[in-house]
Order: C-alpha cells, then structure tokens, then sequence
C-alpha cells in the first residue's frame, strides 16, 4: 500500500509544491508546480520574500494556493497535509540536556521517555517556537555514550536533545498561508536539514560534514557528525544578493543583471562561456549596446560569494566545528551551480567540496535532478524515513532510543480520485 504526502518550498525566488508517494520507502513524484517570482511591469515578486520571511502575506498566499493546486490536479489526489520548509537567521538549533540519579539502578523505556520529555520541555525565547528536535547520545555516569541504553545499570544518566527553533511571528505567518490554500499544515521543518535528507549519504553523515544551501534569498547551514545534527542556522544572503551586486556595480537592471550571472558568470576567471580578457557585449535596459568586462564581473560576484563563506567560517570557528567536518562541504540549493563554485569553496576551507543534487530516481527525474529542488525532495525523504517508516516508529515507541525527529502523529491515507 503506498502513501501520498505534499511538500511545499517557499523559496526567495520561486515556490515549488509536490506530491510524492511513498511506497516501501521508495518515493515517486506524481506531481509538480513550480512558479518562479518575476521583476516587471506588473510588479516585484522578489520582494515578497526577504531573508526567509514574508513580505507580502496575499501575494505568497495566492502563489502558494495556485502551486499546491496545480500539483494536486496532476497528481490525481485530494486536498491534504503539507510539510513545508522554514528559513532565516531566526533559524537555529539549541540543546538541552536532562539527567537522572539512579544509584547503579536499571534503565527502563520509562526514564529514557521521562529524561527526554524534560529536556525538551526547557524553556526557549519568547520570540522563537519549537519546531522539532533530534535525540542524540545519552552520557553515562559522565564519562561514556550511548545511543541504546536501555537495560543498562548506571549511578547517572543524561539526556542529551538538539531543539530546532524558528521566529514565533514567523512560523504564524507559514500557517496563514497554509490555511489560506485550504491544505492543513503536517509540520514545519528548517530547510537546511530538508536540504540534507536530500543530498547527502550516510558515511558524510558519519564522518561529519556541513551542507550549505545557497538559495536566493538566505544560506542554510547544517553540520552534522557522528549521524547527528550538531549545528543548524541560515544567513539571511544568497544569490538574489550577487545579482543586486552585479546590477549596483555595473548600473544596469535586476533582470539583466541575472541573465549576465546565468550565462556568463562565475567565481573563476576561466569559468563561462567566454574567457576573463573577453568583453561580454549586451543592450541595457535603454535598448544601448553596452561592453562588460568579464573580469569585474566574476570579481563581483566572488566578493559576495566569499562574504557567504566567512560567514559560515566565523560560525564554525565560533562553535569549534572546523574539525569535525572532514567529509568536507555539499554545496546545494539553485546558487550551487555557479561556475566554480565549489572550486572556490576547496580552495577557501582546504576540505572536499561537491554539488549536492537531490537523491531520487523515479517519475520527473530529468526535472527534479538540480540542486534548486533539494529542499522539497528532502521533505519527501523526511515523510519517508519519519513518517512511513514502521520498523522505526515500533522502536522509538518503545525507547526512544534512535537518533531521530520527533515523529509526526498525523498519518496520511490520500486516495486518487477515479
């Protein structure tokens, strides 16, 4: 018997809605809509969304209505519940820890239940709201971890959780918009870590390594370790920003200044279709033949690219996580495909550098195999090994003893239409 899910991305750039089935946790797209914001006479769609929050609450409203719509109709399926992407700087990871004297006492599923329920119930800001969060090692007589243990005699143990945390105002505005769609809201997940369910494979989890998904509008970053989330947080920059660079610096539009980024530029002078010496001729937006050297443009756009990456080194530097990344970076979200890139990363942290595209095989695949859809496959892969996946939910019903999300209760049962 499969399942069906939604996912829906609310990017700085574009909304992309998807219906997936679920199917002994192999997934297959049944359908898709995507609408990418536009700068015209009609207006600016890029202002609807500014560093991961909305600006215009109707605009994003409508477009999100249309897509889940559109979607639906070619998946064949009725209305139902959506897991939906959240970005931003508010966006963060915080832990919390509980312990327990138990005098070389038993462990029972009990205490592992009640050691997890205190810890996650520590108080957080006024302004953030728990999003979800992930139950990592338990410290034994404060000296050794484990992931099971259950069963075990011990005189302390200590809970140990990673609460993912969003802008309370925020996550009110994500649930407006989904009421106005007429969906019901599953949950609410950061995109970085959707973006990594996505992209990245079981040993770079294990050894430890840290995507970076350069969207539009913000920079999600999530670093993992030991199959652990150890650090989540976005910065509210990304390739909206190098256009808007672009455009200032060469005083010609926003549209134009996008379409000179796609066709010709890099962050290496030997990058694009032309080479560094050779001027890029185009008509600005007066109808005037203009010359553009190719040379500024690629400086202009690794200025503002570096300025991503120091800010993703000052946050590593700050939690003292350069070292356990040693699978390097995955580098993902629409930005991602910047000529030289990933170069450009290699070079700047010294560590392996590769371009995270999404992990699926199935219907659309041609379509969906880029990195700008990593974040809404990812929350079909979050549906697939959270939700429709029995084996785990029988076991963390009786322990709590794997390192997973909180699962979501709600089961979904869509039957197409005949």
């Amino acid at each position: 018997m499969s399942e069906m899910i939604f996912s829906l991305d609310i990017g700085g750039s574009k909304v992309v809605a998807m219906v997936g089935d679920i199917n002994h946790k192999r997934i297959n797209i049944r359908g898709i809509s995507t609408y990418h914001f536009a700068n015209n006479d009609n207006g600016n769609d890029f202002l609807s969304i500014s560093g991961g929050m909305i600006c215009n609450l109707e605009f994003v409203s409508e477009i999100v209505n249309c897509a889940l719509n559109e979607a639906r109709i070619e998946a064949d399926c009725s209305v139902g519940s959506v897991i939906v992407n959240i970005a931003g700087s508010k966006v963060y990871n915080l832990y919390s820890t509980a312990k327990l004297e138990l005098n070389a006492g038993t462990i029972s599923a009990g205490i592992i239940h009640a050691l997890v329920d205190n810890a996650r119930h520590i108080p957080i800001p006024n302004s953030s709201e728990l999003l979800d969060y992930e139950v990592q090692e338990y410290l034994l007589d404060n000296e050794r971890y484990a992931l099971n243990p259950i069963h075990l005699n011990v005189k302390t143990i200590e809970s140990n959780l990673n609460l993912f945390l969003g802008n309370s105002i925020q996550i009110a505005n994500v649930k407006k918009v989904l009421r106005y769609s007429g969906f019901d809201l599953s949950q609410i997940i950061p995109s970085g870590i959707l973006s990594g369910m996505a992209t990245l494979n079981h040993e770079e989890k294990e050894l430890g390594c840290c995507v970076l998904d350069i969207g539009s509008s913000t920079t999600d970053m999530v670093v993992y370790e030991n199959g652990f989330i150890r650090h989540l947080c976005s910065f509210p920059v990304g390739g909206e920003q190098i256009t808007k660079d672009i455009a200032n610096v060469l005083k010609i539009s926003r549209n134009l200044s996008e379409d000179i980024k796609l066709n010709y530029g890099g962050c290496s002078y030997k990058s694009g279709v032309q080479k560094f010496h050779d001027g890029i001729s185009v008509t600005d937006h007066r109808g005037v033949m203009i010359a553009i050297s190719k040379k500024l443009l690629v400086d202009v756009i690794t200025e503002r690219v570096k300025e991503i990456l120091e800010l993703v080194k000052s946050t590593l530097d700050k939690q003292q996580m350069c070292d356990i990344i040693s699978s390097g970076f995955i580098l993902t979200g629409g930005s991602a495909l910047l000529p030289s890139i990933d170069e450009l990363t290699r070079q700047y942290f010294g560590l392996p550098v590769r371009i995270g595209v999404p992990n699926y095989s199935g219907e659309f695949v041609d379509m969906v195999s880029h990195p700008k859809y990593s974040t809404s496959l990812g929350a079909l892969h979050f549906a697939s090994e959270y939700i429709f996946n029995d084996s785990k939910k029988t076991k963390i019903d009786k322990n709590i003893s794997q390192s997973l999300f909180s699962l979501i209760k709600r089961i979904f049962k869509y039957t197409p239409r005949l």
